[in-house]
């Protein structure tokens, strides 16, 4: 069983005690208040680490511990009247913890136990002390750490023995002589029918008492029964109270009240200030223990001499199996607290374990995107506690082979040149082995932090990852074919549908680009927004491309068929066609510009506006840079050069400038738009001039 195991076993032992305590002593009769008091008792002895802890609070955690109390004490009402019950009935105590003294229930003052206190100088012959003899006797008496003992004076003496209840009264009354204080030790007190009393007498007995309990305190005023400011039942408490406050285990006439009086104020207060002390241990040993993103293995390595193990290679490897041990367990109680997290992370893991094979209908470069995008995923989201493990076994491998070779040679004839040699072997300082397999841990353990507080991201960006590369594979194979079988249909050279795919796959190889960087945002945070929407920003952008996606591939199967067979026949119809072609996929572009206008608008930092822009970019520009190469390689010279140059500028105009304001922005949208229509109209209508 580990430390932590022990502790946490011993807390949970403390914690039932003090419970059965409550539901057995303290009157509790349900289920519900024997539940309350145990969570009672454990934010007490909580507490109580804290004033040992945090000083600064002290003041504060003790009007806590107070009203604790007070809720303890209603809910155990019945043994509080118990006891006030049976200190209403009885005046002399003794005391179970402390056997030399007992008190007066009516004064607080203390008295000599005279079964333990030499009341006589010789008990055999019946020899008394005289008064230097007794001053000196009284002014020494130390017991039960109580030092301040003197002679009573005669009316307290008187008092004492008043109603004839003393425990000792027998001695008291029997006709011996009995020192007490009149007049700075003028008289001496003999007290035979309780009123009698001699000057001067040479010799007495001593009977000490003492105030320690009722110092600068009007106890005496608070309990008597003339007293008009407290009930009977306040009154008794400040005898309840005197006996706690001073830690008495005080006897009753009753012995079930004494044993009660123990199980309350004696055992569950030793109860919460163990179960205190172990807390304080638990959270100090769960401090290390608990490995989090925030790990340091610093402390950990403060308990290692590390200048003395790197100068010895038994205790090098001796330190290394210990701490990769140690390493071990504090991840397998991190995996226990972060069960649930770490089996949904498993899962993931797997989707993105398996090894990527090139796909023969992928070329080279799209093949690359793919396994790329994987790895990243991989690296970003797997995580491996699995791999974490089996590194760090590696190490301690490494140093039980150091530990194997040292028994060998230590069986072997040739010990210390062995020995020599071994040591002189180039091995890693421990500092190092300790910052290299902390570094292991702490990727692990980042994946997890990070997954735990972006679960829902993590499960769409795999979900949209495994999607995308489906649909990619689906784009390369299925519509490949419907492409294909829909223009042989109609007779449409190979050469000319082909050259359609090259283009819709140009187009879709740079959508599929603009994944893994969003993917890439997303797991360094949330962007933040202006209003809070249910689905983030990050795949709202993704969702939003992936629209445009979907409009490209329904264009190119449903649409770029019909303007070819539209211009196929006509003046110049291969060139009308391409500026249809691109005319009407810079409309799905403009949808897509559209779609993430809102987006953009409500992120609240500047800087994350710009990040969208600049993501999407090559694909706002790609019709407008597909027209213009395309003019240049066919030399269209009937397109006017003031018109190429109009059309040059839309690249030059930005959006950056408009961000400060939503109106401008999607005026300029428009404008842009509006521009782009108007010179693929005059690019066009140059044409028919030819």
């Amino acid at each position: 069983m580990s430390e932590l195991e022990k502790l946490k076993a011993r807390q949970q032992e403390l914690l039932n005690k003090i419970q059965e305590i409550g539901e057995q002593y303290e009157g509790i009769e349900n289920e519900h208040n024997a539940q309350k008091i145990q969570e009672l008792n454990k934010v007490q002895a909580q507490l109580i680490g804290n004033q040992n802890d945090l000083k600064q609070q002290l003041q504060s955690v003790q009007e806590k511990l107070k009203n604790i109390n007070n809720e303890i004490d209603k809910l155990s009402s019945t043994a509080t009247d118990r006891i006030l019950e049976a200190i209403k009935n009885q005046r002399w105590y003794f005391f179970k913890n402390k056997k030399h003294i007992l008190v007066d229930k009516t004064t607080g003052i203390l008295w000599a136990n005279l079964n333990y206190f030499p009341y006589k100088k010789k008990q055999e012959n019946n020899i008394w002390y005289d008064i230097n003899e007794a001053k000196s006797l009284v002014n020494n008496y130390s017991i039960d750490g109580i030092d301040d003992w003197q002679i009573p004076t005669f009316e307290v003496f008187k008092q004492m023995i008043y109603d004839k209840t003393f425990p000792f009264i027998t001695d008291i009354t029997n006709g011996e002589y009995w020192f007490s204080n009149v007049d700075n030790w003028s008289y001496y007190a003999i007290q035979t029918n309780g009123n009698e009393f001699v000057n001067n007498n040479d010799t007495s007995l001593i009977l000490p008492c003492s105030y320690f309990l009722i110092q600068n305190n009007d106890y005496e005023k608070n309990v008597s029964e003339n007293n008009p400011l407290y009930t009977e039942k306040e009154r008794l408490q400040f005898t309840l109270d005197l006996f706690r406050k001073n830690e008495l285990w005080p006897i009753f006439d009753d012995a079930e009240i004494t044993d009660l009086y123990k199980k309350i104020y004696f055992e569950k207060p030793k109860l919460l200030q163990a179960l205190s002390e172990v807390e304080t241990q638990l959270v100090q040993c769960e401090e290390v223990k608990t490995i989090t993103i925030n790990f340091d293995y610093t402390t950990l390595l403060s308990k290692y001499d590390i200048a003395s193990i790197d100068k010895s290679i038994i205790k090098y490897y001796e330190a290394v199996q210990k701490w990769i041990d140690e390493l071990m367990e504090y991840l397998a109680d991190f995996e226990q607290q972060k069960e649930s997290v770490i089996q949904d992370c498993n899962q993931i893991g797997l989707q993105l374990s398996t090894t990527y094979k090139d796909d023969n209908n992928l070329t080279e470069t799209e093949n690359e995107l793919l396994k790329n995008r994987q790895y990243y995923f991989k690296d970003k989201l797997a995580l491996g506690m699995d791999k974490v493990k089996a590194n760090l076994l590696k190490v301690k491998q490494q140093a039980d082979d150091i530990e194997y070779t040292i028994n060998e040679i230590d069986d072997g004839d040739n010990a210390i040149y062995e020995l020599a040699q071994l040591e002189k072997k180039e091995r890693a300082s421990f500092a190092l082995i300790a910052e290299n397999t902390a570094k292991i841990v702490n990727k692990a353990l980042q994946k997890i932090d990070f997954f735990e507080h972006n679960r829902d991201f993590i499960v769409k960006a795999v979900e949209v990852w495994s999607k995308w590369n489906e649909d990619y594979k689906v784009f390369k194979t299925k519509q490949y074919e419907e492409l294909k079988h829909s223009c042989e249909e109609d007779d449409i050279e190979a050469e000319v549908w082909q050259k359609w795919y090259e283009d819709w796959q140009k187009l879709r190889f740079t959508i599929e680009e603009k994944l893994q960087p969003m993917i890439a945002r997303g797991l360094k945070g949330d962007i933040e927004t202006k209003e809070e929407q249910e689905t983030s920003i990050i795949m709202q952008a993704i969702y939003v491309l992936n629209d445009y996606k979907i409009a490209v591939d329904n264009f190119y199967l449903e649409e770029r068929k019909n303007i070819y067979q539209q211009y196929v026949f006509q003046n110049c119809g291969d060139l009308q066609e391409k500026f249809e072609v691109e005319k009407e996929l810079y409309a799905r572009t403009v949808n897509l510009q559209k779609a993430l206008q809102n987006i953009i608008f409500n992120c609240k930092k500047e800087a994350d506006k710009i990040f969208i822009l600049r993501w999407i970019d090559n694909l706002i520009d790609i019709q407008i840079n597909e027209i213009i190469q395309f003019v240049a390689d066919n030399n269209l010279e009937q397109i006017s050069q003031e018109v190429l140059n109009e059309f040059a500028k839309l690249k030059q105009k930005n959006y950056y400038m408009y961000l400060a304001d939503i109106k401008a922005y999607s005026q300029e949208q428009a404008n842009r738009e509006k521009a782009y229509n108007s010179l693929i109209f005059k690019m066009r209508k140059g044409l028919m001039k030819k």
